[in-house]
């Protein structure tokens, strides 16, 4: 096994806080919050929160949700994330009066926080409202209020793990301790 390159573990949280300005239906229906993250490879992970029912009183709905990933990745996956943004979607889900059924969900805002963003905050971390797209009423926009926290750990440096195994030919022995020496490797760097 060669030099593996520096890792970097990336600790993300995000919070979903509440929506203002919602515009209400007369039907029954819930909203929810669906999110996308960028994992590499143009690939997104999709995370939605718990959908809560909207009354035609409410002004505010409120989430007060949190979520919270963990990934390992080089310096250049770091650098490309840095490129990306968090797309924030806020769904409504309508109940059709077919046995009582929930239907498909629909868009109703969506908005963005670029990566670099968060990156470059103090802490890097921000709790913001983001403008969910166009609004007929200028006076009062659809706004989603979230807080996003990146915590990364510092680079390892890793060593070779043929350097430390007692057989020096672990690529022919398949060495049991083959693994033993991975983690070891990683714990050095930390």
């Amino acid at each position: 096994m060669g030099i593996v390159s520096n890792l970097c573990s990336l600790k993300f949280e995000a919070k979903i806080v509440e929506a203002r300005n919602v515009e209400l239906m007369s039907s029954p229906s819930s909203l929810f919050v669906r999110f996308y993250l960028h994992a590499g490879s143009n690939r997104k992970v999709e995370l939605n929160t718990a959908e809560i029912c909207s009354r035609s009183a409410d002004k505010v709905m409120i989430w007060d949700q949190s979520f919270g990933l963990e990934c390992q990745g080089n310096e250049t996956a770091v650098e490309e994330l840095k490129q990306e943004s968090v797309v924030f979607e806020l769904r409504r889900r309508k109940m059709t009066s077919f046995v009582r059924k929930w239907s498909k969900s629909e868009l109703v805002g969506r908005g963005e926080v670029s990566w670099r963003s968060v990156m470059e905050s103090d802490g890097m971390e921000i709790e913001r409202f983001v403008v969910m797209g166009e609004t007929k009423d200028c006076n009062k926009p659809l706004m989603l209020k979230i807080a996003l926290k990146l915590q990364a750990s510092k680079l390892v440096n890793t060593k070779r793990v043929e350097d430390l195994c007692g057989c020096r030919d672990c690529r022919t022995c398949n060495c049991l301790d083959y693994e033993a020496f991975v983690v070891a490797c990683a714990l050095d760097g930390i």
